[in-house]
């Protein structure tokens, strides 16, 4: 076995784990738009439950997953279906 494939891989890992999102994706982090506030909390709830199944059948970890990323692509590609748009992250 080559010697620099446990550095290489671990490097790998490291990126993917710095570049993956901690949080999982809220109401909050969604353009409510023109829709009514009771839609878009109905629309939300079950984009939420959606995420929630996708992660625990397809999630690497499952619900303990530290990145959330099941959840997040199943959400946002919930929301989105749905009509509502991401909110851009603020400029620090």
């Amino acid at each position: 076995m080559n010697p620099r494939l446990p550095v290489l891989a671990l490097a790998s890992l490291m990126v993917v784990i710095g570049c993956a999102t901690y949080a999982a994706r809220t109401a909050d982090d969604y353009d409510q738009g023109q829709a009514p506030r009771p839609q878009f909390v109905k629309d939300n709830e079950a984009c939420a439950r959606q995420a929630e199944a996708d992660q625990r059948r397809f999630g690497i970890g499952g619900e303990m997953d530290p990145t959330h990323a099941t959840f997040n692509r199943m959400y946002d590609a919930c929301m989105r279906a749905s009509g509502y748009q991401r909110k851009q992250k603020e400029a620090k």
